[in-house]
């Protein structure tokens, strides 16, 4: 599918952009995971582009480079990586600032620290 075909919005409006892109994305996602038709798939792209719009429509809206749900894969994977001295590498490979590195190298750190080590300070409760 063309990016000409799904566009549904008017993408002489700026306003619009987004919205396009939104039809654009959801129906090439659906028609690649649900095996639909072009034409169901932009329905559905332009379906949830609508209901955005009615429900977020006027709002400033920040969408996060990454994931979340990919954040603690990703730290994982970059705490392996870790040698000691190559934050800088770390940072370019995965996109991400150097100091947000050292944030993510601490983190799983104390992390891995807290599954080795029990809290000498969390007792069950008493019994009274």
């Amino acid at each position: 599918m063309s990016r000409k075909q799904a566009m549904t919005v008017d993408p002489a409006s700026k306003n619009a952009e987004l919205l396009s892109d939104l039809v654009i994305h959801v129906a090439e996602t659906t028609r690649t995971l649900c095996g639909v038709s072009d034409e169901k798939a932009i329905e559905v792209g332009q379906a949830v582009a609508d209901l955005m719009a009615h429900i977020w429509g006027g709002q400033l809206i920040y969408f996060p480079k990454g994931m979340i749900r990919n954040l603690s894969k990703r730290d994982r994977e970059i705490y392996a990586e870790f040698n000691g001295s190559n934050h800088s590498a770390l940072a370019k490979k995965h996109d991400v600032s150097i100091q947000w590195i050292y944030r993510i190298i601490e983190k799983v750190r104390l992390e891995e620290v807290a599954l080795r080590q029990p809290n000498l300070f969390n007792f069950p409760p008493a019994d009274r």
